[in-house]
């Protein structure tokens, strides 16, 4: 899935890497699994609300950076969370990219 510069520079910043290690230290399993009666190792953070629908720099640190907003998944959950969500492939990404153009479209300039 492609990202914008911004979620670029926030997912490589010494805060998120911090704030994931918090994460995943608190919360050793894979939250969905365990709903679904299952024991794995969390080894992903999915951030609830993606940082993508942010519109400014601002609401993206604090969808990136908000403890209420991350899930610890493992991997095969974090693709399948994704997926049902529709946040995966190209038709989605475009999907994505034209919402958050008519958003900043009606913010600005409605």
């Amino acid at each position: 899935m492609a990202k914008d510069a911004d979620y670029r520079r926030l997912i490589h910043s010494a805060r998120w890497l911090r704030l994931r290690r918090e994460v995943l230290t608190r919360h050793p399993l894979c939250a969905r699994c365990e709903e679904e009666g299952r024991v794995r190792t969390a080894t992903e953070v999915h951030h609830v609300r993606p940082v993508e629908e942010a519109t400014c720099l601002r609401e993206k640190e604090l969808l990136m950076f908000s403890p209420s907003n991350l899930r610890p998944l493992c991997h095969d959950c974090h693709v399948k969370t994704h997926t049902e969500m529709g946040r995966s492939g190209r038709e989605a990404n475009t999907r994505r990219k034209a919402e958050q153009a008519s958003l900043i479209n009606r913010r600005f300039f409605d």
